[in-house]
């Protein structure tokens, strides 16, 4: 089985924040499909299952702080025994610019605790990417500060076409492989 985590920090002062893009892709695809989370007993992680092109996908989020997200992330990996070539982890990335999708395996964490995090909890960096663009913050401003502020309400449309662009990404990713799916994703 495919697993597909949603990265981001839990509760209403993080929801629509640029740390959270992960889990707002996330919730966007479990809800396109019509399903609900649940917590998943052995993990601790909010979970759900759907159905992509035929295949069972589970979709998590961990209900830790982005910083831990691998205690309840490995452990879930561990008991549906996902291989890195089945872990699709949807994240914020600086390093793209805002409203950009990119599709990778494995390579740094790039100073992202919740990659680290995952990292560290499933023993390897060789897992697939969605690297949702969330941009450098303006002039000087710490990027650990930019990245725990909320979207702009004037950007609404444009998080909304982020999250739409990375719910596509991800399903294309488990449908068609990841070079198939980068050779559409990254024309985008």
């Amino acid at each position: 089985m495919k697993l597909i985590v949603g990265l981001g920090n839990p509760g209403p002062t993080y929801e629509k924040t640029r740390h959270n893009i992960g889990a707002m892709v996330a919730d966007s695809l479990v809800f396109s499909y019509g399903e609900k989370y649940s917590v998943h007993k052995r993990s601790g992680a909010e979970t759900a299952t759907v159905r992509i092109g035929g295949e069972p996908v589970m979709v998590a989020k961990a209900r830790a702080y982005m910083n831990v997200t691998g205690r309840q992330i490995g452990p879930l990996a561990a008991y549906y025994s996902v291989t890195p070539e089945e872990l699709i982890v949807l994240h914020d990335e600086l390093d793209i610019d805002f409203g950009q999708v990119r599709l990778k395996q494995a390579g740094g964490e790039g100073g992202h605790n919740g990659l680290r995090s995952i990292t560290s909890a499933v023993g390897t960096r060789d897992y697939l990417r969605v690297r949702l663009g969330i941009g450098r913050p303006p002039g000087r401003q710490d990027p650990a500060g930019f990245v725990l502020k909320p979207f702009p309400a004037a950007m609404k449309a444009d998080v909304e076409l982020l999250i739409a662009n990375g719910v596509d990404a991800a399903e294309l990713l488990v449908k068609q492989g990841l070079e198939a799916a980068q050779n559409v994703v990254h024309t985008w």
